[in-house]
């Protein structure tokens, strides 16, 4: 009886088959949230009844999606406006959900003008324009 028990001992510290994972890689992230923060909405074009969103993925490449289209790593359009896009991550991810609002950039017209009436000689004053050298 006892030899039964000291072999019983023995075998618990062996490694249960399976697939073995290097403790020094981090851990497999299927969901790829990682990846959400690099993603940015471009806005939609179309109507309120079928909006179709520009978003531009990690890798920079821009995607036409519409609303229950999946998208990498499982991820489903929830809800597309012209203002904002939601996706639902997946089972099991967290955060379960994600939104983008659009990003508005001007373009350097769009910058305010300096005039040259209201700026003097239409720049900044430089150091020696102050000190008087």
């Amino acid at each position: 009886m006892r030899s039964k028990w000291w072999s019983l001992v023995l075998l618990l510290p062996l490694p249960l088959p399976g697939e073995e994972r290097d403790p020094f890689q981090p851990a497999e992230d299927r969901c790829q949230v990682a990846q959400l923060t690099q993603w940015r909405y471009g806005g939609a074009i179309g109507s309120p009844e079928q909006w179709i969103g520009i978003l531009q993925d990690s890798a920079g490449k821009w995607r036409r999606v519409r609303v229950n289209e999946t998208l990498a790593a499982g991820w489903k359009i929830s809800l597309l406006t012209a203002e904002k896009i939601e996706i639902t991550t997946g089972p099991g991810c967290d955060p379960r959900h994600w939104r983008w609002l659009r990003e508005e950039k001007k373009d350097a017209m769009d910058k305010p003008v300096i005039s040259v009436a209201a700026g003097g000689r239409g720049g900044k004053k430089r150091a020696a324009d102050i000190s008087g050298g």
